[in-house]
């Protein structure tokens, strides 16, 4: 019987070590760190208003709207054509991280109200930023381009 105690006592033991492994090294917030590149091709410009938002929404509910976490903006940005442009960001560093939603992220870059250039992840070329949760990176690269 002792031994079967002894058992129990490394096993549960193993549960308990293996979750406190597991949940240490993981961020609880919806930090997202990343860099924009706009190609050396990309046209010149100057004064554009450059935003970075980051949302959550809830893939179990079709229809509802999604709630923004935190914009980013940066202001009077200016690119140089001939020469490649890059920054480093960070949004999303003060929320709390939900393990069942969704998380994704936009870029734009803007000329008062309209859109002239969109940042595309590299993890995903052509399609939605989705981050943080379901195999998702939180440590994003996006290509900037014109928009058409």
């Amino acid at each position: 019987m002792f031994a079967g105690f002894q058992c129990f006592v490394v096993v549960a033991s193993a549960f308990v070590g293996f979750g406190l492994q597991s949940s240490a090294g993981e961020d609880k917030t919806t930090k997202v760190e990343g860099a924009f590149v706009i190609p050396k091709e990309v046209s010149s410009f100057e004064g554009r208003l450059v935003e970075i938002r980051l949302y959550k929404h809830d893939p179990r509910i079709a229809g509802k709207a999604a709630e923004l976490i935190e914009k980013v903006e940066i202001k009077d940005f200016a690119h140089v054509e001939g020469k490649e442009t890059k920054k480093e960001f960070t949004i999303g560093s003060k929320g709390k991280l939900e393990p069942k939603m969704g998380y994704y992220v936009t870029f734009f870059i803007l000329e008062k109200e309209r859109r002239t250039h969109i940042g595309e992840c590299e993890h995903r070329p052509k399609d939605l930023c989705k981050v943080l949760t379901n195999g998702e990176p939180n440590k994003i690269g996006l290509k900037v381009r014109e928009v058409k």
